[in-house]
């Protein structure tokens, strides 16, 4: 048999076969594997959002980062700021997060500062990253800005102030908005003092403000420029004094003049450089304690039946005006105090009646008293008020008090007037009498019966020109003394009342000092009141209750806040004459405007019942009769033509009397509802007007519109009312007397026209219900 034949083998099947013996002869070999071993890397960090690098950011920075590693994870990151960054890896501040947000300080002057920022990630197995990611940058802030709320400015104060303010970082908030600021510095420069006297320091210079605000804004360091010995300038012991509270309180100061200054610090540390006087830098005076040194809280003492403030000043003070009221009346007393001068805060006070020697305790809410008629017996009295701020300093305020008996309101007392001669007509068109003419008038008349003797009672002049001769204050009103004895005052007035001139029955219901005349129609007494420009003479000298010209051309109860000083000085015309506004005698002096227009007086429905009749101005001129009282022919009390004579047609024409007010009532009496008020009849309005305006026409020619007065009141009786104290229920005891009042002159009526409307008006009034 013939051997089997072996296979042939080609070259690429003998490569195979070679190769994969060589394989199975290395898994089986002991030797090191050929195959990279990738296990044990360092982790790689990256910062994925920060600031560009060696760019200007914000000093609040939010950075973010991420990791990775090749053989395991990333557990955490290792970070650095600045110096810090120095220091080994290991050593640096771990976190799990992956962003942060930093604050970085910058240079306090410069608001300046380089910063460098890294982090590395770190591995499970420990391993951290050898190449950090890094940032450089430099971060900027906006300067803060503060300001002083409390404190003194150039003012003498005692050795206790204080001194409070705020301040703002414009982005210095969480997202970068405004917030308030980190903290503030202050300065408190003694003017010609030595902070430091271990070592070689000048006094500070003599106070000037534009040279302490150089100064004060040279100091962007921790205190004042070093200065140098040459110019004497060496005030660098001065020092800045760092603070977080929005005040601070300085008690026992010595005597001496004084700067404060203040600055803001962010929460980079930055401070304020823009420092200016008033807002960051005062000048003041500290004095010692002494009773009458003016140091200390201002008090203010008010009465409820003045229209400002009765006392008030720092230190011991009596009051400048003495409280007159009548017995029986509630006297009220209401005070506030203010250290806000010297920055300090009250914290109290005490009062006492006719004692000064034992005040109680101090209380914060201790701001009135009212004392009863029982309190206030007939003769002398004082209030004394202390207030005490929180550094101790005290203000003692003593208000004197005259409680006067009214006589005239004694069983059987007899009935008379007392007539207030409070007219001094100075006209420069020829229309005014000599002050003797008026009086005599008043009394004797033309025919030895003027309306004053026609009443048959008995009466006393009191001339406010002739009782304030030779006094700075010019005309002196009665006082309640000199009232106190009558059951009925008859006054009239004059236009004169001006910053110059001022009448006295302004003074006594309008002057801001308690009033006399309010305080004797308050114990209910009776008043006829006759004049110029009544609404006005009884209100501000701002016009208060003019509906043109003036501040209040809708009325007073619709533009004057209850509480308010204006609301106060119109007490009279609101609470006693009942009205809301007043159209005054045109100020032009023209006829197209109704200049010198008013003629006479229309009684009303309710004046004629009153038995009034219409009242004419006894008018003529020069060119067919003599001025009043000659008798040789006829006569007349108002000269219609101007002297000298206008070359105006339009001032030529002097038809009536000039300044006469129309009145326009209150729709509310006292700008309130009438129920709360006592009324001795609460069937009738409060006030009821007994006489219209009636002018002429307006134009040269007298052809154009009515009077812009026409029609409105110019007389009214007011009945006996209270003031709203009673709760609408009226007791004669304490209420006001029955009023007449005429915003026209008697005097330059026809004769028998005025003494009719005083027969009726006294009438009126002498039937109150509040007279014996």
């Amino acid at each position: 048999m013939s051997p089997r034949k072996r296979p042939r083998l080609d070259r690429s099947s003998c490569l195979l076969m070679a190769l994969i013996a060589l394989v199975l002869a290395s898994s089986c070999s002991k030797t090191k594997p050929l195959i990279y071993d990738v296990r044990n890397q360092h982790p790689e960090t990256a910062l994925t959002y920060a600031p560009v690098q060696y760019d200007t950011t914000s000093f609040r920075v939010h950075f973010y980062w991420s990791g990775y590693d090749n053989d395991g994870e990333v557990v955490r990151f290792r970070f650095a700021v600045d110096d810090d960054s120095l220091r080994p890896i290991t050593q640096w501040r771990a976190t799990t997060a992956k962003d942060t947000v930093l604050l970085f300080m910058v240079d306090p002057i410069s608001e300046l500062k380089i910063h460098t920022f890294k982090i590395a990630a770190e591995d499970n197995d420990g391993n951290l990253d050898p190449t950090p990611a890094s940032r450089t940058f430099s971060a900027k802030t906006l300067p803060p800005r503060s300001q002083i709320n409390r404190g003194p400015i150039g003012s003498i104060v005692g050795p206790n102030f204080t001194f409070g303010w705020s301040g703002t970082d414009p982005d210095g908030g969480d997202t970068g908005g405004p917030a308030p600021v980190d903290s503030f510095q202050y300065l408190l420069l003694r003017v010609g003092g030595v902070a430091d006297t271990t070592s070689p320091h000048d006094p500070l210079p003599p106070f000037n403000q534009d040279l302490y605000t150089n100064l004060i804004r040279s100091a962007v360091g921790d205190g004042l420029p070093p200065g140098n010995a040459a110019d004497h300038t060496r005030w660098d012991d001065w020092r800045w004094i760092g603070i977080r509270a929005p005040d601070k309180a300085f008690r026992n100061v010595a005597p001496g003049g004084y700067v404060f200054a203040l600055r803001a610090v962010d929460i980079a540390g930055a401070t304020e450089k823009d420092l200016a006087f008033v807002r960051n830098i005062r000048h003041f005076t500290v004095t010692t304690v002494t009773d009458n040194a003016g140091v200390g809280p201002e008090v203010y003492v008010l009465n409820n039946f003045a229209n400002g403030p009765m006392a008030g000043g720092a230190g011991t003070r009596v009051g400048a005006i003495r409280l007159d009221v009548f017995e029986a009346e509630p006297v009220s007393f209401s005070w506030s105090a203010s250290a806000e001068a010297y920055g300090g805060e009250i914290v109290g006070y005490t009062y006492a009646l006719d004692d000064s020697t034992s005040l109680p305790g101090l209380d914060p809410r201790l701001t009135g008293v009212t004392f009863k008629p029982s309190q206030l017996s007939a003769g002398s009295h004082f209030l004394c008020v202390r207030a005490v701020d929180d550094g101790g300093l005290a203000t003692t305020v003593i208000q004197p008090m005259l409680i006067v008996h009214p006589t005239f309101k004694d069983p059987g007392a007899p009935r008379t007037i007392l007539f207030v001669d409070d007219s001094m007509v100075l006209l420069g068109n020829g229309s005014g009498p000599t002050d003797r003419t008026e009086t005599d008038w008043w009394t004797l008349g033309s025919g030895g019966a003027g309306p004053l003797l026609s009443l048959g009672v008995p009466y006393t002049e009191w001339d406010t020109t002739e009782q304030g001769y030779g006094i700075a204050e010019g005309r002196k009103q009665p006082t309640l003394r000199d009232l106190a004895p009558y059951t009925t005052v008859v006054w009239t007035t004059d236009p004169q009342n001006g910053a110059s001139i001022q009448t006295a029955l302004f003074k006594t219901v309008a002057g801001g000092a308690p009033s006399e005349l309010q305080s004797y129609l308050r114990a209910g007494g009776t008043l006829i009141l006759t004049g110029w420009n009544l609404a006005q003479n009884t209100s501000g000298t701002e016009n208060l209750t003019y509906t043109v010209g003036g501040p209040a051309p809708n009325g007073i109860c619709a533009t004057y806040a209850p509480g308010s000083s204006n609301y106060a000085k119109t007490v009279f015309p609101r609470m006693y004459m009942g009205i809301d506004n007043s159209y005054p005698g045109n100020r032009a002096a023209l006829r197209s405007q109704g200049s010198a227009d008013f003629v006479r007086a229309i009684p009303t429905p309710t004046g004629v019942s009153f038995g009034f009749d219409t009242a004419r101005v006894d008018t003529g001129n020069y060119s067919y009769g003599v001025q009043y009282p000659d008798n040789s022919g006829p006569s007349f009390k108002w000269n219609t033509n101007e002297y000298p004579p206008p070359v105006t047609p339009d001032l030529w024409l002097f038809p009536g009397m000039g300044g006469i007010e129309g009145w326009i009532l209150a729709t509310d009496f006292g700008c309130a509802d009438k129920s709360n008020f006592g009324l001795e009849n609460p069937a009738a309005p409060v006030v009821q007007a007994i006489y219209t305006y009636h002018g002429v026409p307006l134009g040269v020619l007298q052809d154009g519109a009515p009077s812009p007065r026409e029609g409105l009141a110019c007389a009214t009786f007011a009945q006996s009312h209270d003031l709203g104290t009673n709760g609408g229920r009226y007791d004669p005891t304490a209420a006001i007397g029955r009023i007449a009042f005429f915003t026209f002159p008697f005097y330059f009526l026809k004769d028998a026209d005025a003494v009719n409307i005083m027969k009726k008006s006294y009438e009126y009034v002498n039937a109150s219900p509040t007279l014996p």
